[in-house]
C-alpha cells in the first residue's frame, strides 16, 4: 500500500525549502518509498529532537541497505562494461549507475534497484557476451534485456536504447562515446552531463509518463546544480533525437516538483507542442500528480510526444519494425487494436470536438 499524500507533500516542501520536517512513522515510510531515507537522516541529524529513535533507526537501516546494494550494483555495472568491451562492444551507464557517485555524497543517498548499461555497438554481440559469462536473460523487451548476475543474483538491465520503441528518439552511438568521460571507480566511463540530462528526461517523460519518485526528480536538480552544462550541446542532442517536447516537459516538471534550476534559455529553446502544453496546463497546479505512486497517463503522453512520428510509434510498439521478432501476426494485430482504442481513437475524438 502506498503512503498518503501528506507525508510526500512534506518531503517535497523540505526539498524546496530546506526545512527538515518533524519525522514520525509516516514521514519515515514516505522517505523510504521516495528514495530519500539517507538524505532525510542527514537532515534530521542536523536538528536533534525532530524524530524519535525508532524513526532514526528505520532510516539508518534503509540507508545501509541502499549503500550495500549500490556498491554491489556499481561493481556489477563495471564488470559488465569490461565483459562487453572485451568483445568490442562499448557501453555507458544509465540512470542511477551513471549519477549515484558523481551527484550524491554517498551511495546510501541514492537508492538503486538494478544497474543499467546502454550498449553502443552490435546488440547481438552484447547479449551473447553476457550469456556466455553465465548471465541469465530473465526478461526480453524491445529496448532492454534484464540479466541476472550468476554470482550475486543482482539485476543488470542491458539497453539497446534509452526508451522503449527503439529508433523513435535516435542517438548516434559514436557521438555518445566521444562525449563520454573517463571515471574513477567500478564504472570506467560515464555519459557527458548533456547526454545524461537528455537521457533522464526521455526516461521520465516517455518511459514513465512524467511520474517518478522524489529522488528521481531530485536527480535533475543535482545534475543541474553540480555539473556544468553546455546548453547549446543539450539543445543539439535533443534536436537530433527529435525529443524537444519530451525533454522540455521533463525539465518543466523537475522545476515544478523539486525546484530544479532549469536555465530559461533551455526552456525557451525547447517549447512544448501546443497540444501537449494544453494537456499539461491543468496539471501544473497539482505537483504531486507527477510523483509516484500517482498513476501516469502513459499512453496519452506517449501519443503526444510522438506527434509527427505516430506511425513509427505504433510500428515499434507492435514489433512491426523488427525490434520484436518474437511477436506473431496475431499478437501484433491484437496489440494494434488495443493501441488504437487507447491512443488513436481518443485523440481523434478530441480533434473532432475542436474542429467540428
Amino acid at each position: 500500500m502506498g503512503v498518503s499524500k501528506a507525508p510526500v507533500a512534506a518531503l517535497r516542501d523540505w526539498i524546496l525549502t530546506g526545512e527538515t520536517p518533524p519525522a514520525g512513522a509516516d514521514i519515515a515510510s514516505a522517505a523510504v518509498e521516495q528514495g530519500l531515507a539517507g538524505l532525510l537522516l542527514v537532515g534530521l541529524g542536523a536538528r536533534p529532537g525532530l524524530a524519535p529513535p525508532f524513526t532514526l533507526d528505520r532510516l539508518r537501516e534503509a540507508m545501509r541497505r541502499s549503500l550495500v546494494r549500490g556498491v554491489r550494483l556499481l561493481d556489477l555495472a563495471g564488470r559488465a562494461q569490461r565483459i562487453l568491451l572485451d568483445r568490442g562492444v562499448r557501453s555507458l551507464p544509465l540512470k542511477g549507475a551513471a549519477l549515484a557517485e558523481p551527484l550524491y555524497d554517498s551511495l546510501g543517498f541514492r537508492p538503486m534497484l538494478d544497474a543499467d548499461l546502454l550498449a553502443l555497438d552490435a546488440w547481438p554481440d552484447a547479449v551473447q557476451a553476457l550469456l556466455e559469462e553465465g548471465y541469465g536473460a530473465a526478461v526480453r523487451a524491445d529496448h532492454a534485456f534484464v540479466f541476472v548476475c550468476p554470482t550475486t543474483g543482482a539485476i543488470l538491465e542491458l539497453h539497446r536504447s534509452v526508451t522503449s520503441c527503439p529508433g523513435l528518439f535516435p542517438t548516434n552511438a559514436n557521438d555518445l562515446w566521444s562525449r563520454s568521460l573517463p571515471a574513477e571507480g567500478p564504472v570506467s566511463r560515464h555519459p557527458s552531463a548533456e547526454d545524461l540530462l537528455v537521457q533522464l528526461s526521455l526516461h521520465a517523460s516517455f518511459q514513465h509518463g512524467l511520474v517518478l519518485s522524489l529522488v528521481q526528480w531530485l536527480d535533475f536538480r543535482r545534475l543541474l546544480e553540480r555539473r556544468p552544462l553546455d546548453l547549446e550541446r543539450v539543445i543539439a542532442i535533443t534536436t537530433e533525437a527529435g525529443a524537444e517536447s519530451a525533454v522540455g516537459a521533463a525539465l518543466r516538471v523537475a522545476e515544478l516538483v523539486v525546484g530544479a534550476p532549469v536555465p530559461r534559455d533551455l526552456t525557451r529553446a525547447l517549447p512544448l507542442r501546443p497540444r501537449l502544453g494544453a494537456w499539461l496546463a491543468p496539471r501544473w497546479g497539482a505537483p504531486l500528480g507527477f510523483v509516484a505512486p500517482a498513476a501516469p497517463a502513459l499512453a496519452r503522453l506517449r501519443w503526444e510526444l510522438a506527434e509527427g512520428r505516430r506511425l513509427r510509434l505504433l510500428a515499434a510498439t507492435m514489433g512491426l519494425d523488427g525490434s520484436r521478432a518474437d511477436r506473431g501476426l496475431g499478437e501484433a494485430g491484437a496489440r494494434a487494436w488495443h493501441l488504437a482504442r487507447r491512443w488513436a481513437l481518443p485523440s481523434a475524438r478530441s480533434w473532432l470536438r475542436v474542429h467540428s
